[in-house]
């Protein structure tokens, strides 16, 4: 006992010496932009995931793993910024990133492996290339990454930002159709940072409490050049009518497309509800929408939020046939899955959301997505536990229910194959410093 008490004690003034010397080379690094002294914050998180599915006979991957597969991934992010008195800002976010057990860091590990994508992330379509593979095997990879590098400046009523950095736009609680830089997979389990991308990003604030923001992210093609023809240049106002009423207003060239979207909140009996529509026009004009209602109230004593969202895929297929040879027939929703901008196939999805807040430090949540197309569905249940102040463990089940051939029941790649998986377990354990 006393042994392991050391070696904790080692691996923590260990880390400690680690953080100084950062912040030793970031004032370093930072020095010439003033000689006033930055005010240094530095934190940072450490992840230990563990998740396992099950295969039934038909599915294609009991072939290539057996009827289980066990997933281990390790995550280390540190955050270093520094600020000075002349509105100045610079931030850093170090990512180092081990998974054993073909575990793929980006989401949706099935449809990936159908769809022909990489399984580890990289920057080979960003500006810059941030991220450098330590080791790559069958089973096991390690890489390190910068997810977060920036240079801001600041004043009372405006902000530039440049470098790699992660924006949020559009109200969709799961699915996100105005957030087309780096969307969330609706049903991911670990929301808490995007994955950066290489931008210019602006923001003006009015007087009336109104902002207009812009972006523009560069990116490079297939052949690793800096085009515009890959780029997004986007512009985003937020306003409000009598405080109570809220909409954006957007407009955008994003790879070939141009896009415009309009969106509002509106506070109805205590209830909020939110609506996205984005139009598109490019090799294929089309409409998406997502709208939203969310409640919140006290049942058995205890905090619960419920949410009901509906999304319209303009690109979605509608008849449920998601063959590889029906896949050739829709190239657009094909290549924005492959871009991450899209996570699902069909046209019309219903999600229902319940929250419980069984404790101050518990939380549960079900989650159901249904697509309407094909009438498949996904089953979550997902908790929350705060252990300490420091120290979180989330655990999930995911269910999926569908015949055969569809979405969430499995697609068909062969005959009597499928991409399918009966239950997946999920355990992370996050310690945050």
């Amino acid at each position: 006992m006393a042994k392991a008490g050391c070696s904790k004690r080692v691996d923590k003034l260990s880390l400690r010496h680690k953080s100084h010397c950062l912040v030793y080379l970031f004032r370093l690094c930072c020095f010439p932009f003033t000689l006033v002294a930055a005010e240094i914050e530095h934190h940072g998180h450490l992840k230990y995931e563990y998740d396992g599915y099950t295969f039934s006979d038909s599915s294609v991957y009991q072939t290539r793993y057996g009827q289980h597969q066990l997933n281990q991934t390790a995550q280390l992010r540190y955050h270093l910024g520094g600020r000075w008195q002349s509105g100045w800002l610079a931030e850093v976010d170090y990512q180092l990133l081990a998974g054993y057990g073909k575990h793929r860091f980006q989401a949706m590990p099935l449809a990936e492996e159908y769809l022909g994508l990489g399984s580890v992330i990289n920057d080979e379509q960003r500006l810059f290339n941030l991220t450098h593979p330590i080791s790559e095997h069958r089973d096991f990879v390690m890489l390190q990454r910068l997810d977060r590098a920036i240079i801001s400046y600041q004043t009372d009523n405006n902000v530039i930002k440049l470098g790699r950095q992660a924006i949020t736009w559009g109200n969709g609680l799961f699915f996100n159709p105005m957030d087309f830089v780096n969307p969330f997979d609706p049903a991911s389990l670990d929301k808490e940072y995007k994955t950066g991308d290489d931008m210019v990003y602006g923001q003006h604030l009015l007087q009336d409490g109104s902002d207009l923001q812009a972006a523009y992210v560069i990116r490079r093609n297939g052949d690793s050049d800096v085009t515009a023809d890959v780029a997004t240049l986007a512009l985003k106002y937020h306003g409000f009518i009598d405080f109570v009423h809220e909409y954006d207003l957007l407009l955008a060239e994003h790879y070939d497309d141009t896009v415009a979207g309009v969106s509002s909140i509106i506070s109805i009996g205590g209830a909020i509800w939110a609506t996205d529509l984005v139009a598109t026009w490019g090799e294929q004009d089309y409409l998406s929408l997502v709208s939203n209602w969310s409640y919140s109230w006290i049942g058995f004593e205890k905090n619960m939020t419920g949410t009901l969202e509906y999304f319209y895929n303009g690109l979605g297929i509608s008849d449920g046939d998601y063959s590889p040879e029906s896949l050739l027939q829709h190239p657009e929703l094909v290549a924005k899955i492959e871009r991450g901008e899209l996570y699902n196939l069909a046209r019309h999805y219903l999600t229902g959301s319940l929250y419980i807040e069984m404790t101050p430090l518990w939380s549960v949540s079900q989650n159901l997505f249904y697509n309407a197309s094909d009438t498949s569905a996904l089953y979550q249940l997902l908790s929350q536990n705060s252990l300490s102040d420091d120290l979180r463990l989330t655990t999930a089940l995911t269910v999926p229910i569908g015949a055969d051939g569809t979405e969430y029941g499995g697609l068909k790649v062969g005959d009597g194959q499928y991409i399918s998986f009966e239950l997946s377990l999920y355990a992370q354990l996050a310690w945050y410093f």
